[in-house]
Formats: structure tokens, C-alpha cells, sequence
């Protein structure tokens, strides 16, 4: 049994949504569903019969029927509903908005280092978290972040410098028609260690699968990681006399004061700077109108409960 201090409940205005679904026999058969209905939000259930449901929360899907599904029955169905409608509520006010498997990034611009094309972002990741049991609260967990991200290419970061050694994730650019084959699954994702440069515009590459591979210079950025964003701070602090760049990291996730002496009430401040963003004017809750294929009302309680689970 544990305790969850940082749970805030979910409520709904209705105890069950008519959301089209498609019927497969098998899991095997309803893989496809996605990539048939491009741009939708689906979740697969497992019935009573053995045979696959895969509800659409939002998308109309092709051929599909209608049936009604309460919000406490699945687990998976009720998170995919809240965090969609979050992320949208999010998004809809400006803010940069992810969505994956570890739930929901909030997070928007705080700082920049220009010299080095790095910006700071803060933020929070939510989650669904229910408590155990099918007729009980649905809730979501808050966590603060803050997230470093290069958004400068190797080709357009300062050429006097050295990148041999540094960790690189590969950003293939539009503009420069399809992802080589080799590239293509790590797109989006670390690429591997530079190990040295290769003309004008090209780095060679040591790839995550052993391979060597020449990659063009405006589809690398720098991974931020604590090693790397140190060496990089000479060129900060050379041109421009900013203060130390771990520094405002750790005073921007509250580990450090503002006068430099380390914060004895960290989870506090995290926790009260992660409310003030899903609850800016401080009313204790917040309304979310779903859509598109759910209808009526959410609420999200911002007290943190004291929520047990097995």
C-alpha cells in the first residue's frame, strides 16, 4: 500500500461517453486502426468475448459504430480522455504542449542563451494516476520540470569550438527531402557522439547501432546534458557576463534560492509552481469542456489528497 501526497482528483459531469469504436476478432487485426485513421485518438479495450474494441476519443474513424462506455470501466480510456483534454486546455493558451507515454509536458520559454542557442524551459508533466479499484476517483499526478533544449544547429553554433566527443540528437530538416534510411529511426531521437568534422558542413557520427555515419551539420543538436552545457558556458559568460547557467537551472527547479544557498523546501515550491500553472487564478479547480467525441464537463480539484493505493 502506498500514499499519494501529490494526487489532485478528477471528476466527471457524466459517468459514461458514446464514442464510436471499431471491432476487431484479434489485437493482430486492430494494429492497423491507426495508420487506416490518420489524426485520431484511439485506445483498444479487450471485451468480455475476447474480441478487440478500439474506441476513437476524438477522429471519426471508418465504419464505425457507437456505443456507450463508462468512464470507470478502463483504466487506459479514462487517461487517454483526461490528458487529451489537458494538453488541448494547454495548448489553446500558447503554452508548448508534448504527449507520450509518461503523460503530458507544459512547458514554455524562461531563458536563453543566445551565444549558445540554448534555451531554458519550465513547466510540469501531469499524469492519470486512478486510485485501484473501477468505481473509484480518477486522478493525475503533477510533477515541475525544467528542460534544457539546444535549439541551434551544430552547423549554426560557434565554428571556433570543438564538438568531438559531444552527444548529438538528430533533427532531420525538412527542406532537405527524406531522412536517409540509416538515419530515418533514430529521427527525433539521440543520434550517437560526434567523433570529429567532416568538411565544411558534415560531422562523422558514431551511431547508437555501431555504425559510422557522415551527417550534415543542420541536423544535429547538441543533447543537453549537464557535461556538455558546462563546456559551452565559457562562450556564455565571454560574451556576455551572464551568470552561471547551472545555476539558473537549479534556481529555476527551486533546488537553489535566489541568493544562491540551497532550498531546504524544494518539493513545496515545486509543487505550489506546478499549481500555479494548471491554476493560475488560484479558485481551487479548474473546468475542462471535452471534446471532441466526449461531451459535457471535467473538473480538476487542486487540493492535494492524501489517495491510497494497493
Amino acid at each position: 500500500m502506498a500514499l499519494l501526497v501529490n494526487w489532485f482528483e478528477i471528476r466527471f459531469e457524466r459517468k459514461s461517453f458514446d464514442l464510436p469504436y471499431l471491432e476487431s476478432a484479434t489485437w493482430e487485426e486492430s494494429s492497423g486502426v491507426r495508420d487506416q485513421n490518420p489524426g485520431t485518438e484511439i485506445v483498444r479495450v479487450e471485451t468480455e468475448t475476447g474480441s478487440v474494441r478500439t474506441y476513437f476519443v476524438a477522429g471519426d474513424g471508418r465504419g464505425t459504430s457507437t456505443g456507450a462506455v463508462s468512464i470507470f470501466r478502463y483504466h487506459g480510456l479514462a487517461a487517454r480522455i483526461i490528458e487529451y483534454n489537458i494538453a488541448k486546455h494547454f495548448v489553446s493558451s500558447g503554452a508548448e504542449v508534448a504527449r507520450g507515454r509518461w503523460g503530458v509536458d507544459v512547458l514554455r520559454d524562461v531563458h536563453r542563451f543566445d551565444e549558445i542557442g540554448l534555451v531554458l524551459k519550465q513547466g510540469i508533466n501531469l499524469k492519470h494516476f486512478p486510485v485501484t479499484g473501477s468505481d473509484t476517483p480518477h486522478g493525475i499526478t503533477l510533477k515541475w520540470m525544467v528542460r534544457p533544449q539546444f535549439e541551434l544547429a551544430l552547423a549554426n553554433l560557434p565554428q571556433s569550438h570543438t564538438y568531438d566527443g559531444y552527444p548529438v540528437i538528430l533533427r532531420w530538416p525538412a527542406q532537405a527531402n527524406d531522412c536517409p534510411e540509416a538515419l530515418a529511426p533514430f529521427n527525433q531521437h539521440y543520434l550517437g557522439i560526434v567523433l570529429a568534422r567532416n568538411g565544411k558542413d558534415r560531422f562523422l557520427v558514431l551511431i547508437r547501432d555501431r555504425t559510422e555515419q557522415k551527417v550534415r551539420a543542420d541536423a544535429l543538436f547538441l543533447e543537453p546534458r549537464t557535461d556538455v552545457i558546462s563546456a559551452l558556458e565559457p562562450i556564455v559568460t565571454k560574451a556576455s557576463g551572464q551568470q552561471s547557467i547551472q545555476r539558473r537551472i537549479l534556481q529555476l527547479s527551486h533546488s537553489l534560492r535566489k541568493d544562491g544557498r540551497r532550498n531546504p523546501g524544494i518539493l513545496r515550491d515545486q509543487l505550489q509552481s506546478a499549481l500555479k500553472i494548471v491554476d493560475p487564478a488560484g479558485r481551487g479547480e479548474v473546468v475542462f469542456h471535452l471534446l471532441p467525441n466526449c461531451c459535457g464537463k471535467m473538473w480538476l480539484n487542486c487540493y492535494a489528497s492524501g489517495a491510497r493505493r494497493e
